[in-house]
């Protein structure tokens, strides 16, 4: 693209901006999202309808009220190379290595099909773009504007207290969907850049494992025997919670967090009617990003008790019941640590 059509680029985008404002001041941040979707789907950059898709429901055999799920998305397994329409290092207007998150990279990439959602929530640092390989329809990645690196102890990077706050706020913004930060070898794609994913959560889909375990235990803190991921639970509204849940990252994050592997996976509910958040901390080990027995990295999403597959030898598995409620226990125990 020349710098005509860039120009033409950036008046698109800032009528998109405008209109998708009107819808936010309307009908919330959820339905100006889903608006954007549709605007993907019409540009012609998001092509996956997601119809290849299957999902596999694994009761627990002692407890079928318990229960973990896997899907096989055959298109998650390209994420990594990213969805650019030109290679990275086939042009002189790259930036950052190319990065797939970086605006003046996006433009080009796509030759004018990806347009973003520019949000002026938690300091108009973050903008909205839809994931080109979804896990689930409308699934959103909010990226900081600047390139800032995802891994907390990075130079430039935002602090374990930063990164709640902005994560909560964005989960109070949009009720009833998932939102998450994956850290670098917790499932982070894209590690460089900066980013949190928004997945509205289907009509009928069943309250996610971890969140069915910290609802076990009844009260918010640390949760060790009920799910086989250790993870950290508060509970209540948001103003009552993010202190508490920020004094304790911080102080993991002088201690345990300060080492050189370490990582985590943070996870924000807000309820649909609004009045409820659940904030979940996962601390991990970045060379334990993948359990044993199938071939995907474990992510936010797959902390969450859905398990994603993209390989032909997973779904294999799958069809023939192999993969079952005990092999993702031991999924999810493998890359567990302990705090």
């Amino acid at each position: 693209m020349d710098q005509l059509n860039s120009r033409a680029y950036l008046d698109l985008w800032d009528a998109l901006d405008y209109q998708l404002d009107a819808v936010n001041q309307q009908a919330g941040l959820g339905s100006a999202l889903w608006s954007l979707h549709e605007h993907q789907v019409q540009s012609g950059f998001i092509q996956d309808d997601l119809n290849t898709i299957r999902r596999f429901r694994m009761p627990c055999p002692i407890n079928p009220e318990r229960a973990f799920s896997a899907q096989f998305n055959p298109a998650r397994g390209r994420r990594f190379r990213g969805a650019g329409a030109i290679p990275a290092a086939d042009s002189d207007l790259s930036i950052n290595g190319g990065c797939f998150l970086c605006a003046e990279n996006i433009w080009w990439q796509q030759q004018g099909a990806e347009i973003g959602y520019r949000l002026r929530p938690a300091g108009g640092r973050y903008t909205a773009w839809m994931n080109p390989f979804p896990v689930l329809p409308g699934h959103a990645v909010i990226a900081s504007r600047e390139h800032w690196p995802q891994h907390w102890q990075a130079p430039g990077s935002l602090s374990l207290h930063e990164l709640v706050d902005d994560l909560s706020t964005f989960s109070e913004l949009l009720p009833g969907w998932l939102t998450f930060y994956n850290g670098v070898g917790a499932g982070a794609s894209i590690p460089h850049h900066l980013h949190f994913h928004a997945i509205p959560r289907p009509a009928g889909y069943e309250i996610m494992p971890l969140e069915a375990a910290a609802q076990r235990c009844r009260q918010s803190g640390r949760v060790l025997w009920e799910y086989p991921l250790s993870f950290m639970h508060w509970g209540g509204q948001r103003r009552q919670i993010l202190p508490e849940a920020q004094a304790w990252v911080e102080e993991w994050q002088t201690g345990s967090g300060s080492e050189a592997d370490a990582t985590a996976n943070i996870i924000a509910c807000t309820s649909p009617s609004a009045d409820r958040l659940d904030l979940y901390f996962i601390p991990r080990h970045q060379r334990r990003s993948r359990g044993e027995g199938l071939a995907g990295i474990i992510g936010g999403f797959e902390a969450l008790g859905e398990i994603v597959c993209s390989s032909s030898e997973d779904l294999e598995r799958l069809e023939r019941g192999e993969v079952d409620y005990d092999t993702v226990t031991s999924l999810l125990r493998h890359v567990s640590v302990a705090f």
